[in-house]
């Protein structure tokens, strides 16, 4: 009785280290948009990236934008070091942005998912 409790006890500590070692995988972000209301009564709608590690922001028509300090959501894009830099600009559903907003977002090369 004595050697199948050992048996079972050894069998069990070697399950546990192999599921303890097995590569963790992050959440992923929700797949449905997010209503968000800008600080100056604007609302815009946008959808997340990624997971709880490596996560961005993207409008619905895929451009990439970033929070600001402010609470604001602007128009953003990757710097040389890889880190997300926004831009000052406030973004905008496509629906309400201007012809002049988006020659500036096409001119400036923000980043289209």
């Amino acid at each position: 009785m004595k050697k199948i409790l050992l048996i079972l006890f050894a069998a069990a500590c070697c399950l546990t280290g192999t599921y303890a070692q097995q590569p963790r995988r992050g959440v992923p972000a929700t797949p449905h948009p997010i209503q968000y209301v800008q600080p100056d009564g604007d609302t815009l709608v946008y959808r997340l990236h990624g997971d709880e590690r490596m996560h961005f922001q993207t409008t619905l028509d895929g451009y990439l934008i970033k929070q600001n300090k402010r609470g604001k959501f602007c128009y953003a894009r990757y710097n040389r070091k890889g880190a997300i830099k926004t831009y000052c600009k406030q973004a905008h559903n496509k629906e309400q942005r201007s012809a002049r907003e988006q020659r500036w977002v096409e001119r400036k090369g923000v980043k289209k998912y």
